[in-house]
């Protein structure tokens, strides 16, 4: 298929790199067509994908070779961007509260109450509390700023404004409650059963509800990412307040199924899905679907992609199970209508038209596809 420069100019960057990487598969020999990596025609050949997988499985040795994986505590891992925070995904916030020593003087917040002493004039003794408007009120005087201000300094401007009326009034300002705001967040977030943190479940629209600061776009956000954002906004209410989030669940993994299923496109995969349960997430097969000669393509965490080509019949026809094989992240599935004669045949009808034709530009695969010692990711 021949696109033209401004249909080609609003493709996602990962149609691109997925229809070239299985393109070069197809095409990397004249002579010889490429296979499929297996076919499944009953529940004992998973063992052999399982086989399979284990080969080509990147290991610390191999990543030691291979530039686009690294080593983390005797782990590989591949370079791919940060996971991003999506709808339905499970976050912990645990908030903690210093109460360490500060050299700093403490300033003066709304809520706070302090006590205003007269020693020679009792008579106009008080005991105020700093208003939403940052002022108090004092006899005489009327409103005082008082936000910000250290109690020394509040203590200054009064006794300047009272020495108009009083001679050396000498007044002292003492705390009487003080971190009100933390006292407050402290009630909000202490819960029986986790102590001061609070479950943050990400809303269908990527926000998230917080004490005090409201909702907080979290959609699309790495979790540090998301994570200096609410601690920008609490450090702007709340002294000596940190948040920690913790990526409890994520329910943002994707697989992608289309052909000839009843709603092609994107499926939400929270658990380890069996290729039936994706189908009937897609809302099943279509009578013209061929079962087969279905597809998988796969390259979650392996040194390249593979292709799986499986036969239903013995499952739908047979009761059959295929137990063990389960659907990976970023796994696209293809079910085809007529047979596939070629491996090239699937590869355009998958890379070139397929996937352009159901998912939107908007969507992002986070999958990665490589061919020959080459990886490169879709984020």
């Amino acid at each position: 298929m021949v696109m033209r420069g401004r249909e080609a100019r609003f493709l996602p960057k990962w149609v691109f790199i997925a229809a070239v990487a299985f393109c070069l598969v197809a095409c990397s020999t004249q002579e010889k067509e490429t296979k499929f990596d297996l076919t499944l025609q009953k529940p004992e050949d998973v063992k052999e994908l399982q086989k399979l997988e284990t080969e080509l499985t990147v290991t610390p040795e191999k990543a030691a070779l291979h530039p686009d994986y690294q080593v983390i505590q005797n782990i590989t891992v591949p370079y791919i961007p940060e996971y991003k925070i999506g709808p339905a995904d499970v976050l912990e916030v645990v908030y903690n509260i210093r109460y360490e020593s500060s050299p700093q003087e403490y300033r003066l917040e709304v809520q706070d109450k302090v006590s205003v002493t007269f020693p020679y004039n009792p008579q106009f003794n008080s005991t105020v509390l700093v208003r939403t408007d940052g002022k108090i009120t004092m006899p005489l005087l009327g409103d005082i700023e008082a936000e910000s201000k250290t109690p020394m300094e509040l203590a200054a401007i009064l006794n300047q404004r009272y020495s108009k009326f009083i001679e050396h009034p000498n007044i002292t300002v003492a705390l009487e409650e003080f971190n009100v705001k933390i006292d407050e967040m402290r009630k909000a977030i202490t819960t029986a059963s986790r102590g001061q943190s609070k479950i943050a479940p990400v809303a269908p629209d990527g926000r998230i509800s917080f004490p005090i600061i409201g909702n907080v776009q979290a959609e699309g956000y790495t979790v540090p990412q998301l994570e200096k954002v609410i601690n920008d906004k609490y450090a702007k209410l709340v002294r000596n307040l940190n948040s920690t989030l913790i990526l409890n669940e994520i329910h943002s993994s994707k697989v992608y199924i289309f052909g000839e299923v009843e709603h092609q496109g994107a499926v939400d995969m929270p658990s380890a899905y069996s290729l039936l349960d994706g189908i009937s997430m897609a809302g099943g097969l279509k009578v013209t679907a061929n079962t087969q000669q279905i597809i998988i393509f796969r390259n979650d965490g392996l040194e390249r992609p593979i292709a799986i080509k499986i036969d239903l019949d013995p499952v739908l026809k047979q009761g059959m199970t295929y137990a063990d094989l389960k659907l990976r992240p970023a796994d696209i599935v293809f079910v085809p209508k007529g047979r596939i004669d070629k491996f090239d045949d699937i590869v355009a009808k998958v890379f070139t038209k397929g996937i352009y034709a159901v998912i939107p530009f908007s969507t992002s695969v986070s999958a990665s596809y490589g061919l020959g010692g080459t990886f490169v990711t879709a984020p």
